[in-house]
This record gives structure tokens, sequence and C-alpha cells, in this order.
């Protein structure tokens, strides 16, 4: 790292850096010994001071001109047992390949329906997709290691269900005929999982690439925040091909009013998902509880007969109204150092 050769030769060689008696990093150094000891590279340390609230401006109190200076020399002071660097660790690969499996078995499901009885192949392949669901999202880049907070995962089961039975059950909920499932878009939803694991690993990568490059941690944020922009942009797309290629194939209508809530609803659950693998698990969990009330609301109002909306607007509104939310707080608490190390994470 460019930083390194800023800090003086003891940062450069690991030798302790001789000062007078009254060593200002030395307290430090001791106020945040087991961060230091077992942080794998600098970057560790970056990412635990900033999430204590250390700036470029009180590293300057320490004699540095950033924290990115100051943790390296923390690094170089504190003695631990070797340990590789975190920075250039390959992907899972197994893992992203198990979030191909729950997209696979809708799609088996759904050609399987056409041969055999439909209680015959929902009672084998709903098992199957929640065994792999679960599987894929406990390993690999969608893993959330601080849990999806309060509710969050029965929020993100409302917003499935209701994204499949939703608009159905509004459209005909005075006439009381239970609605049929939109298998195509159950199908899309299932084959998103793996563009969403992909897109959040180049999202973690690429963030780290730039905690590498960066002088400051103004500069990074200002480098991330577009990055995370981007990767919502580019998941959308995704989600957005998927679902025409899924109806396209079910002989469904490809219709603006078709797509946008699915797509409003991909987008929720994965920047929820996001939030949720970087640390910050209650926003997602806020946001995604926020849409199923409003749905929830939806559903009183229909049954009341005082539905102003079309059926097929709700997920749309709601989903989308939280997605944008959601995004715009992941722009600021993702834009910091400390949601990208593993000293982040639960030990």
């Amino acid at each position: 790292m460019s930083h390194v050769q800023e800090s003086g030769t003891g940062a450069r060689r690991g030798a302790p850096r001789k000062r007078g008696p009254a060593d200002p990093v030395r307290a430090l150094m001791h106020r945040h010994q087991r961060l230091c000891a077992e942080a794998v590279d600098p970057l560790e340390i970056v990412a635990g001071l900033e999430a204590q609230g250390v700036t470029d401006r009180v590293a300057a109190g320490f004699r540095h001109r950033d924290v990115f200076t100051l943790a390296e020399e923390l690094y170089a002071r504190v003695p631990r047992a070797g340990a590789p660097s975190a920075a250039g660790r390959p992907a899972d690969r197994p893992a992203l390949l198990l979030t191909l499996a729950p997209g696979a078995v809708c799609a088996a499901a759904s050609g399987a329906l056409r041969v055999l009885p439909s209680v015959t192949v929902v009672a084998v392949a709903v098992p199957l997709l929640l065994l792999t669901l679960l599987a894929a999202l406990r390993r690999g880049p969608l893993r959330a290691p601080y849990g999806t907070g309060p509710g969050g995962a029965v929020w993100s089961c409302w917003l499935v269900v209701f994204g499949l039975y939703g608009p159905r059950a509004v459209d005909g909920l005075a006439g009381g005929a239970l609605p049929a499932a939109d298998a195509a878009e159950l199908t899309a939803l299932a084959l998103s999982l793996a563009p969403a694991a992909w897109c959040a690993h180049r999202f973690a990568v690429r963030s780290r690439g730039h905690l590498l490059r960066s002088r400051t941690l103004e500069e990074f944020g200002g480098a991330v925040r577009p990055l995370l922009a981007g990767t919502l942009a580019l998941f959308l797309a995704c989600a957005l091909a998927l679902l025409c290629a899924a109806r396209a194939v079910a002989g469904a209508p490809l219709t603006p009013a078709a797509l946008a809530g699915p797509a409003a609803l991909a987008l929720l659950l994965f920047t929820a998902r996001l939030l949720a693998v970087h640390g910050h698990p209650d926003p997602a969990a806020i946001g995604t509880g926020l849409a199923c009330a409003t749905e929830a609301v939806a559903l009183a109002a229909a049954l009341l007969d005082r539905f102003p909306l079309p059926p097929g607007a709700v997920p749309a509104l709601a989903c989308g109204a939280a997605a944008l939310a959601l995004a715009a707080h992941a722009l600021t608490t993702l834009s910091r150092a400390s949601a990208y190390t593993a000293a982040a994470a639960p030990r």
C-alpha cells in the first residue's frame, strides 16, 4: 500500500517506532489492543477505528495525515500471529453455484406441472425450494452474519407471498375465490438469487479495492456511493431480464404493469439483504416491514371495498417506495469503511 511509505520506517519494516515519553499512538494502541492484534491487515484497523468515531481529523492529533496511515502504524507495532490477508480472498465458488439451485427447482417444477399432478409437484418442489434457498442464504456473498433484523425473515416471506397471490387476492377478494400463484414470477425471483449473489460479491470486492487505493475516508465514500448505485441498477436489470424471460416462456403478457411489481419486490429484497450482509439488518427489517404494512392496508381496504388503485399497483408502490428508502440509507451506511472487513463481523 502506498500509505506505508509515508508512515515511516517503523511501519515499513514492522519495527517499533521510537518516540518521546508522551507517545499518543501508544495509548491508542493499548486502547484498541484486541482490534490491532486480531486484524489480518491494516484495513481491519481502519474499519474498527472508523466505527468508533476516529476520523482523519482525529488522526491528525496522533501525528498522522489520515486514518489509513495511523492504522498502518498500529498494525506494525502490535504483534500478532501470522494470518493471510483478507484483501485477496477468492470467491466461494460452491456457494455461488448453490444460488442457482432454487431457480433450477422452480424451473423444473414449472415443467413438471405440464405432465404431473399439481399436488405431487408441489409436495416435492416446495421442500426442495426451501432447503436450497436456506442453503444459498447461509453461505457465500448473501450470508448475513448479524441476521436479518427483528422480523426480517417474516417480512420477506410476506412480501414474496403477497407478490405471488396479493394482486389477485385484492382483485377477487369480494368474490371469495382462492387466487392462483404466478409461477413465472416465482421462477424469476428464484433465478434472481444467482445474480444477487454475484452482484453482492462484486460490490464487496470492488469496495475493498477502493479501501486499498483511497487516501482518506471521504475519498473512499465518494468512490463507493456510485459503485453501490451501479450495483443496484445492475441487479435490477438482471431481475427484469429474468422476469421477461420467465413470462415469455409461460406465455404471460410483458406489460410494464405486470413487470413493475415483481421488479420492485426483487430490488427491495436485494437492497435489504445487502444491508444485512454488511452489518445493518435493523434498517433492512424496518424497510421490508413498512412495505408489508402497506400491503396489509391494501388488503384491508379491498375487503371494505374502498380500494382506489389497480391491484397490480400495490406491490409496485409498496416495494418500490421501500426499496428507494433503503437505497438512500445504504448510500450513507455502506460508504463507511467499517462495512467491508472481517473485523466488523461477530466472532
